[in-house]
């Protein structure tokens, strides 16, 4: 099961929520996620907002439980490092780009 998330970039901090709802796809997480984000959104703030808010969506494989990460603020932050991470066979690299770590040389 996936339970999905938005990062927001609002004031300068970035800020992870997690949906309430599982889905059994990645994929149908992350739209429902969006849809969501998108009427609650309109429906309370401007375009200039929405679009400083730099929204980022994704979607944690939950297995059989109902949470990777704790609930509430220390979950999220542990879901943000997760979600900042590169992916498996990546390194973030000091300027921030990530490079393969087959490219890289030591």
């Amino acid at each position: 099961m996936w339970r999905p998330y938005i990062v927001s970039n609002k004031y300068g901090e970035r800020q992870v929520m997690r949906d309430t709802k599982l889905y059994d796809s990645k994929k149908k997480a992350i739209s429902s996620m969006k849809k969501k984000n998108d009427r609650w959104m309109s429906l309370n703030y401007d375009d200039q907002f929405i679009n400083e808010a730099g929204f980022e969506y994704g979607a944690v494989d939950v297995g059989s439980k109902k949470y990777k990460y704790p609930k509430g603020k220390e979950g999220n932050k542990k879901l943000l490092k997760f979600h900042d991470s590169p992916p498996k066979g990546f390194h973030r690299m000091p300027d921030g780009s990530i490079m393969k770590d087959s490219d890289m040389k030591y």
